[in-house]
C-alpha cells in the first residue's frame, strides 16, 4: 500500500549547520529518521563548527553541529548578548597525524609532533631515516578540527605560521598525496588509507579500540547544540541520536565511538 501523504501543517523542519564531521553523521542518521517519523524533514548545511556554534546560539538553525570547543570571540558574543546553548556529546572521533604514503617514518611521539606543528622540528632527519624539509598543513581555524589538534598538540603555542592552510577535504588530501614531505591531521571519520598513512603517536595507532580506550591521545568529541528552550521535536531527535539501537549504533558502525550502550 502506498504510504500516506502527510499534510503539511503537520511537518517539522529541523534545520541542522555546522560541522562537516558530524554532518557526515547525521546524513546517516537524518535518513532512518526521517523514514520512522516521516513528518520531519532535516535539512543539513555545512560550514564549520563555529557556524555551528554561531546559527544555534542565533536561532538560524533548531540545531548546531560541532566537532570542536566554542571559539573565544564567539562565547564572548553569546554572554554579551545572554545567548545560551547546551552541548550534547554523541560520538568520540581520533584526531590522526597523516603524512604521504611515500613517507617511511611510521611513528611519532606527541612530544615530536608538538615541535613539528609549532615549527621547532622543521626537517624529517630530525625524527628518522628520511630526508627532506617538513611541510606542515592545517586547518582554517574556522573548522571543528583545528581547535582540539591545536590544543592537544601545539598547547600554549601556536601551529607554525608557514603551515599551508586548507579549508576542505579535498585540499587537505591533495596537499598530502601531492608533497611526499608535508604532514597534515584528519579525524577518523575522513581517513583514507588507500591516500594517506596515519601516524602512530607514542607508539599507538588511531584504531577503534585504542581511540575508545583511551590509549591513543590525540581524541575529539562530536556534539549536537540546541537552546535549554529546545522544541519536543528537537529534544526527541537528541535523544534519537543518543539511543544504544538507534543513533548510537549508526555512529558506531561508522566507525566512532558512541558515547552511549558501550
Amino acid at each position: 500500500m502506498p504510504n500516506k501523504s502527510i499534510d503539511l501543517a503537520d511537518m517539522h523542519f529541523l534545520q541542522l549547520r555546522g560541522s562537516t564531521t558530524v554532518m557526515k553523521l547525521m546524513q546517516q542518521i537524518g535518513l532512518r529518521y526521517m523514514d520512522e517519523f516521516p513528518n520531519i524533514r532535516l535539512p543539513l548545511l555545512g560550514g564549520g563548527t563555529a557556524m555551528g556554534y554561531k546559527s544555534a546560539l542565533d536561532g538560524t538553525a533548531n540545531i548546531g553541529m560541532a566537532s570542536g570547543q566554542i571559539s573565544p570571540n564567539i562565547e564572548l558574543w553569546a554572554h554579551k548578548n545572554k545567548l545560551e546553548i547546551e552541548e550534547v556529546t554523541i560520538a568520540t572521533d581520533g584526531l590522526v597525524a597523516i603524512v604521504n604514503p611515500a613517507n617511511p617514518i611510521n611513528d611519532l611521539t606527541l612530544e615530536q609532533l608538538h615541535d613539528v606543528f609549532t615549527g621547532a622540528t622543521n626537517t624529517w632527519s630530525s625524527l628518522g631515516k628520511y630526508s627532506g624539509p617538513i611541510h606542515v598543513v592545517s586547518h582554517d581555524p574556522k573548522l571543528g578540527t583545528y581547535e582540539p589538534w591545536k590544543r592537544q598538540v601545539a598547547g600554549k603555542e601556536h601551529i607554525t605560521l608557514s603551515a599551508k592552510v586548507v579549508s576542505n577535504l579535498n585540499a587537505l588530501m591533495q596537499a598530502i598525496t601531492s608533497d611526499p614531505f608535508a604532514i597534515g591531521y584528519v579525524g577518523t571519520t575522513f581517513l583514507n588509507k588507500e591516500k594517506v598513512k596515519p601516524l602512530a603517536i607514542n607508539g599507538v595507532l588511531p584504531t577503534y579500540v585504542n581511540i575508545k580506550q583511551l590509549r591513543y591521545p590525540i581524541r575529539n568529541n562530536l556534539q549536537l547544540l540546541i537552546k535549554p528552550t529546545a522544541t519536543k521535536e528537537e529534544k526527541d531527535f537528541i535523544a534519537y541520536c543518543l539511543d544504544p539501537n538507534k543513533g548510537q549504533a549508526i555512529i558506531k558502525g561508522a566507525g566512532l565511538i558512541p558515547v552511549v550502550g558501550e
